[in-house]
C-alpha cells in the first residue's frame, strides 16, 4: 500500500511539475511576443483571416466573429500594456514556479500524512488461516 502511494504521489509530482514549466514557457512566450509585438502581428492575422466558401456550411460562422472581435479587443489591450510586458517577465515566471514549490509540498505533506496513518493501521492476518477442529 506504501508502494502504491508513493507511486502516486510520484506520478502527481510529474504531472504537477510538467504543468509548471509549461506554464512558466507559455508566461515567459506571451511576455516577450507583447514586448516585442509579435502577438499584435498575430492578432492582426487572427482577425483578419477569412475561411474558404466551401468551409463556411461547416463552421458557425457568428462564434468565428465572435472570436475575432474578441481577438480584436485583446490586441487592444495588449497595445496598451506592451511597454511594460518586459518587465513582467521578471516577476511573473517566479511567482509560477513559487506556486510549483508550494503545490509540491502540499503534495508531499499530504503523501506524508496517508504513509503515516498507513503505518499506524493494525496488520490483519493476510495470510492463510488454518482452522482448528
Amino acid at each position: 500500500m506504501k508502494t502504491f502511494l508513493w507511486s502516486v504521489t510520484g506520478v502527481f509530482a510529474l504531472l504537477w511539475s510538467g504543468l509548471a514549466w509549461a506554464a512558466a514557457s507559455l508566461v515567459r512566450w506571451t511576455v516577450e511576443a507583447l514586448s516585442t509585438g509579435r502577438a499584435t502581428e498575430l492578432g492582426k492575422a487572427a482577425v483578419e483571416f477569412k475561411f474558404p466558401a466551401w468551409a463556411e456550411p461547416f463552421l458557425d460562422t457568428g462564434l468565428l466573429e465572435l472570436l475575432q472581435s474578441f481577438v480584436r479587443w485583446l490586441m487592444e489591450i495588449a497595445g496598451t500594456g506592451a511597454p511594460m510586458a518586459g518587465t513582467a517577465i521578471g516577476w511573473l515566471v517566479p511567482v509560477v514556479w513559487i506556486t510549483w514549490a508550494f503545490g509540491l509540498t502540499v503534495l508531499v505533506v499530504i503523501a506524508l500524512l496517508l504513509h503515516h496513518l498507513i503505518k499506524s493501521l493494525p496488520r490483519t492476518g493476510g495470510g492463510t488461516a488454518t482452522a482448528t477442529r
